[in-house]
């Protein structure tokens, strides 16, 4: 049916007009007139005839939408759906029977106060009268324009629905690993007592399972997998994984403990669940083991992990390492190697025992290196000051032109795709290799060909010429190398203080039995007048915190604050009384933080949650688009919280 039928009478007058010129050319003047006439009654006719009759359709029509409208707005009052009406200041102008069941008052935002009644949201949940109601909201247009706003809205009843939901949710299979990370340490000692301990554990393991109503299979000597309810998972955080502690406490025989690593994926199916505590145990065992990671999503939640990380003591795993780098190498065409930004003496030390490795193995080698800092100043002339070292350092720009796909990308002494000196690099090299003492990070490098995250060694440097050792039978670090090496696991341990082991040890000894110089590393730790100053001012102006912590801010700035704020860290705690010591520092756009501890205090965990990482006794922490006075207020309450969780504990 035609919108407008008055239309249909265009056609019609132009055929009669046609007509009409058609007989006039007949020179017949009688016939002319009188077609014309009747044409123009006809015409005049239909037009009134067809306007009466859309006016009485139209009258028709109003009556059917007026009745309509009425049963309608009868509905909607007597409907058990609560319904109303607010204008754009939140003012109820209706409501129907069931929303004035619920609320009797005529401002919306005392309901829902966080609402903008100008622009309310599409879909919103309310809690209310102990029913949760999800709100509709739909804006009323009207053929005039007003300048009050209206809006319609509609709650639905979902607390049936949600409370499936919740159900669901609370039933759904969790899967955990755990897993006894020490297992081949302990085993390696002959007065272990494999039998007795593992039995104890497996018991212990059995009654915390049995606690949460779930199941267990042990599918290996040292691992296990557990099946429970998710709703059981807020129980295990509450009481923080104590299977942890309780374990540790078992008698071994032997002065080392037993460890536990607990993986636990959070997901909407099993299989995904199953595939997320995989990937937690990976990360907690890459963070040193001996604690609780829940992978949920995407976000991660960390337990435990606040004791130092046991001495290695098997080289197995080195020694495989060392070979395989060797096979890589030698099966590619140059070799870069990065470090992290402002890298140190332990940086430097170990891309040099790299680069004696990759030469040895007949490929060029180039340490990438964007600016110097003070911290390698006299290493860094000392190099150029040998022809062997000759262009050497390369700057980032110039890699991104030469490097190629069977090139290999050696990132060193980080593991962090933020903390390396130039992350696009890591997404152009065919091969990325990961040589690393920190523990594992969230933001880890992806698509490693090889990797070596050991966080129970002391340095990069340690590992590295323990890498030398297993490279090659005939390959020997220079006088020079071997002198910068030990200069780096001195200065990262603290003058042999910190994070030492066996192996530690060994590693010196290597580098002495190959003519490190003692008197070289210490000149390359010397500190000029001003260093020295200005660092006794940043310990002398610090604040001590309760539990033994000190803090305190670097005014300094310049490339040397960094270097000041680590000093001043090391020096804070061998003060008597002082556990742990955080130093801040202005560096260019951001703000570091340096933080050391005895051993008592977990710096790594408390740095960790501002973004940093490192170890128990040494960690570090950088921070972008911030300033001094807001980095030290987060800085404060996270340790506030820190010791909050181990009383709690």
């Amino acid at each position: 049916m035609l919108k407008k039928p008055r239309k249909v009478l265009i056609p019609i007058t132009v055929l009669v007009v046609f007509l009409c010129a058609v007989i006039a050319a007949g020179k017949n003047t009688t016939w002319t007139l009188a077609s014309m006439a009747i044409s123009v009654i006809a015409l005049v006719s239909s037009y009134f005839y067809i306007s009466s009759l859309e006016h009485e359709t139209q009258n028709l029509m109003d009556d059917v939408f007026s009745n309509n409208t009425i049963a309608s707005a009868r509905i909607i009052n007597k409907i058990n759906l609560p319904c109303l009406i607010f204008d754009d200041n939140g003012r109820i102008v209706w409501g129907n029977e069931a929303f004035k069941e619920i609320y009797s008052g005529s401002d919306i935002k005392k309901i829902l106060p966080s609402m903008d009644p100008r622009s309310p949201n599409q879909a919103q949940i309310l809690e209310m009268s102990g029913k949760t109601y999800q709100l509709m909201s739909i804006k009323i247009v009207r053929e005039r324009e007003s300048k009050r706003k209206m809006t319609f809205q509609y709650w639905l009843d979902i607390t049936e629905a949600r409370h499936y939901s919740r159900l669901y949710e609370e039933q759904m299979p969790t899967v955990a690993l755990i897993y006894v990370d020490n297992y081949e340490e302990l085993n390696a000692d002959s007065n272990f007592q494999r039998s007795a301990v593992l039995t104890e554990v497996e018991r212990m393991i059995s009654n915390f399972v049995s606690s949460v109503e779930g199941i267990y299979r042990k599918y290996d000597n040292s691992r296990f997998i557990v099946i429970f309810e998710a709703k059981r998972l807020a129980e295990m955080e509450k009481q923080r994984f104590s299977l942890l502690d309780g374990v540790r406490e078992i008698e071994t025989g032997i002065p080392n403990r037993v460890t536990l690593s607990i993986a636990v994926g959070v997901a909407s199916r099993i299989e995904q669940s199953d595939k997320s505590a995989r990937q937690a145990m990976e990360l907690a065992l890459g963070r040193g083991g001996d604690q609780a990671v829940i992978k949920r999503g995407t976000s991660y939640l960390f337990y435990g992990g606040k004791r130092q990380v046991a001495a290695r003591q098997s080289k197995v795993k080195i020694r495989l390492f060392a070979k395989a780098l060797r096979q890589l190498m030698e099966n590619s065409s140059d070799v870069y190697i990065m470090g992290h930004r402002q890298p140190d003496m332990d940086c430097i030390g170990a891309s040099l025992a790299l680069f004696r490795c990759a030469e040895h193995a007949g490929r060029k080698a180039s340490i990438v290196l964007d600016e110097p800092n003070p911290t390698i100043r006299e290493v860094l002339s000392a190099m150029q000051a040998q022809p062997r070292y000759e262009n050497i350092l390369i700057h980032p720009d110039a890699v991104k032109q030469s490097i190629r796909y069977d090139s290999i990308l050696v990132i060193l002494d980080t593991q962090r795709v933020s903390s390396v000196i130039e992350p696009e690099l890591a997404k152009m090299a065919g091969k990325i290799v990961v040589i690393d003492h920190h523990r594992r990070s969230l933001d880890s490098v992806e698509n490693v060909t090889l990797n070596y995250l050991e966080a129970g060694a002391s340095s990069a440097c340690e590992i590295m010429t323990e890498v030398l050792q297993y490279f090659d039978e005939s390959i020997k670090p220079t006088e020079f190398e071997a002198g910068v090496l030990l200069a780096g696991i001195t200065i990262d341990t603290k003058n042999f203080a910190f994070n030492t082991g066996s192996r530690t040890f060994e590693a010196a000894g290597y580098l002495r039995r190959h003519g490190a110089d003692t008197g070289m590393v210490k000149e390359m730790n010397q500190d000029d007048m001003t260093t020295f100053v200005q660092r006794a001012r940043v310990v002398e102006n610090a604040e001590i915190l309760e539990n033994g912590i000190a803090l305190a801010v670097c005014d300094e700035a310049g490339e040397s604050a960094a270097l000041i704020a680590a000093q001043a860290a090391d020096s804070l705690i061998t003060i008597k009384g002082i556990q742990a010591s955080f130093v801040l520092a202005q560096y260019s756009d951001m703000i570091v933080i340096s933080g050391r501890s005895l051993g008592s205090v977990n710096v790594q965990v408390i740095l960790e949650r501002m973004g940093g990482g490192g170890h128990l006794t040494a960690a570090g922490a950088q921070l972008k688009n911030t300033d001094m006075d807001s980095a030290v207020r987060s800085l404060k309450e996270i340790i506030r919280t820190y010791f909050e969780e181990v009383v709690e504990k």
